[in-house]
């Protein structure tokens, strides 16, 4: 069977992390913070289950074992992206320097949204099934929203599940944050302009109605 070590470092949270810091808006520091604000064992999507130290550890692992030659088998992008995060450092050291910032954001808490705003690729990656609603749910085919919501509901059921249960998950954790905060609620808006308040309450009431009538 091939192996393909090379994928830590290409794809998942750290490579993320990397790509970030070799060229994104904000500082390292507030991706960090962000990045563990959704990172989380129970998160719906694979890619952002586990915790920060376990990504701090894992930097640790490739630090202590980097090699020139393993790095030069890495996918070209993936050089070029560590290479500008290192910036005039070693990679290896700039691995313990990530892993020391992940480190202090476990102890520092959850930075709150006033600290460090909500960014484009943390909604991407909390709330993606909230970026499209009204694409989802034939927006311009009904005279409402309600409308709409309760025809794909009837075509997609009895597996309606699959598609209902992570949206309202996503919409109430979305909702919930926004009373709790006018800094995400203001940002939620401009990132995720479909996902209105009410938008969002009326996903919920017809989900909840829908689950308790035909799957209780």
């Amino acid at each position: 069977m091939a192996l393909h070590p090379e994928g830590v470092y290409a794809s998942g949270p750290i490579a993320h992390l990397v790509g970030l810091a070799a060229g994104g808006p904000d500082a390292l520091e507030w991706e960090v913070l962000r990045l563990a604000r959704i990172t989380q064992a129970n998160h719906w999507d694979a890619t952002w289950r586990g915790t920060v130290q376990t990504h701090a550890s894992q930097l640790d692992h490739m630090a202590a074992t980097f090699s020139e030659e393993f790095f030069a088998t890495c996918p070209q992008d993936a050089r070029r992206a560590w290479t500008a995060a290192a910036g005039t450092r070693p990679v290896p050291e700039f691995m313990t320097a990530l892993a020391m910032l992940l480190r202090l954001s476990d102890r520092e808490g959850t930075a709150g949204y006033d600290e460090v705003p909500l960014a484009a690729w943390e909604v991407r990656a909390r709330f993606p099934l909230l970026l499209d609603l009204d694409a989802w749910a034939y927006d311009g085919e009904h005279g409402s929203y309600e409308e709409s919501l309760l025809a794909f509901i009837g075509a997609e059921h009895p597996y309606c599940h699959y598609e209902l249960i992570p949206r309202l998950t996503q919409a109430l954790e979305a909702r919930t944050l926004g009373t709790h905060s006018d800094a995400f609620a203001r940002s939620l808006r401009t990132l995720a302009p479909a996902a209105t308040p009410e938008t969002l309450d009326t996903l919920a009431r017809l989900t909840f109605a829908h689950m308790s009538e035909h799957h209780g």
